[in-house]
Formats: structure tokens, sequence, C-alpha cells
């Protein structure tokens, strides 16, 4: 799906959901999960490009595949939550989208710990 229909898919969802949010509460919240899947699924050929140049790029280089692969779980954790905290919000969840925030920041350090002990390790092998 190219960025016209993705922006007027997001669009004509976005004015539906607010007419329907009057009326409809909890069904205008499905309605705009429903446009953000379509949105992201329409997306993924353009991810799948990145993430294969991308791979291509790094396989080049001399570093650790480790390092890719956390730089694109640590991308989708980011992503992922954004948009689950953004639906939260949007519902009247506040509290709810922060912990949302939370759990992907908690996820997030979780991922990088390996990286930070293996840094760690090297600096006190440097050091005298």
């Amino acid at each position: 799906m190219n960025m016209e229909v993705t922006a007027a898919l997001c669009i004509l969802g976005s004015i539906l959901c607010l007419l329907l949010r009057e009326y409809q509460r909890p069904q205008a919240a499905l309605l705009g999960i429903a446009v953000i899947v379509l949105a992201l699924l329409g997306a993924m050929p353009e991810v799948q490009r990145i993430t294969a140049a991308a791979a291509e790029l790094y396989s080049r280089s001399e570093l650790s595949g480790s390092y890719f692969s956390v730089l694109c779980k640590a991308l989708g954790i980011a992503c992922l939550t954004r948009i689950g905290t953004d639906i939260c919000r949007d519902c009247g969840e506040a509290a709810i989208g922060s912990a949302v925030e939370l759990c992907g920041r908690i996820c997030l350090a979780s991922l990088a710990l390996p990286l930070f002990l293996s840094l760690a390790e090297t600096v006190l092998e440097v050091l005298p």
C-alpha cells in the first residue's frame, strides 16, 4: 500500500472514529485499532525492504550479528510501546498507557543488559 492510500485510510478512519465516538465509544476504539493494524500491514513491505538493506549493510561490517538483532528488537519494542500507549490514552485509560510505557522501558533495559555487561567486561579488561 502506498503512502497516499495509507494517509487516506487513516484520515477516513479518524473521521469515522470521531463521528462514532459520540454514540458508540467502544466501537470507535475498535475501529481505531483496526485502522492502525491495516496501516501497519500496508507498511510491512517497506519495513522488509529497509530491514533487508540494513542487514546487507550490517553483514559487510565486522560487528557481531547479535548487535543488529538487538537494534531491530529495540526498534520494534519502541514502536509497539508507542502505539499501545497512544491507543490506551485515546480510550481514556492514561494509567494503563503509563503501564505500557513502563513495561516497554523494562523490556528495552532487559534487551540491552547483555550489551551493557559485555561493555563493562571490556572496560574492566582495559583498566589496570
